[in-house]
């Protein structure tokens, strides 16, 4: 799958203070490092070609937030609510998502490596060009996903366990380097995946059959 990267210049100057930055609105070619939030209520913020380097947003209001063409690495969002957030080739990598509620937005080449998602909920999100490589989204929302205009969606060696992918459609989706059990879904959303032959156990129960042995 090919996903679009950030297009970022070669050098960006340095942001002192990001809560005064967040709270004009907009903010774009800025780099920022070690800042931290809390409880910030900061709807509707767009950034566009940004870097944020070990910063935390813990239980802020970011919803309705816009990122375009930013990397974040190291950066917390954990317990924060962005609802109807809009992504596009932007990047995360070993970030903290626990516990965001993150319903009704759209994600649009994005990639995310080493992330904790855990109870991470973008139930009703819309997917196009999405990859997840080596993170844990166990019992995190996933339910109810479009995948607009039959975008790719990827999950390498990630933990899904007790997942809640109900009516997200996985076809063409290789899960077979993931950990799958527990997931919760109706059966349907399967038709198509691509698992590995010791992975089926797992999933039996969906089928409503029990194995015999």
């Amino acid at each position: 799958m090919k996903i679009e990267l950030p297009r970022l210049p070669s050098a960006l100057p340095e942001g002192k203070n990001l809560k005064n930055a967040l709270k004009s609105g907009s903010v774009e070619g800025s780099r920022f490092k070690n800042q931290f939030l809390s409880a910030e209520e900061l709807e509707d913020v767009e950034l566009k070609g940004c870097v944020f380097q070990h910063c935390r947003f813990i239980g802020c209001d970011l919803n309705g937030f816009s990122v375009l063409d930013c990397s974040f690495s190291n950066c917390d969002f954990s317990n924060c609510t962005m609802e109807n957030g809009f992504f596009q080739r932007s990047e995360f990598l070993g970030c903290k998502w626990i516990g965001v509620n993150g319903c009704g937005s759209t994600f649009k080449d994005v990639y995310l490596e080493d992330c904790n998602g855990r109870l991470w909920n973008l139930s009703a999100s819309s997917v196009k060009n999405v990859g997840f490589n080596r993170c844990d989204c166990s019992s995190a929302l996933f339910r109810q996903w479009v995948r607009k205009d039959g975008g790719a969606l990827s999950f390498h060696e990630c933990r899904l366990s007790g997942c809640n992918f109900f009516k997200t459609e996985l076809k063409g989706v290789d899960l077979s380097t993931c950990s799958i059990d527990g997931l919760i879904l109706s059966g349907e959303e399967l038709r198509g995946t691509l698992i590995a032959a010791h992975q089926a156990q797992d999933l039996v129960g969906l089928l409503g059959v029990k194995i015999k042995g």
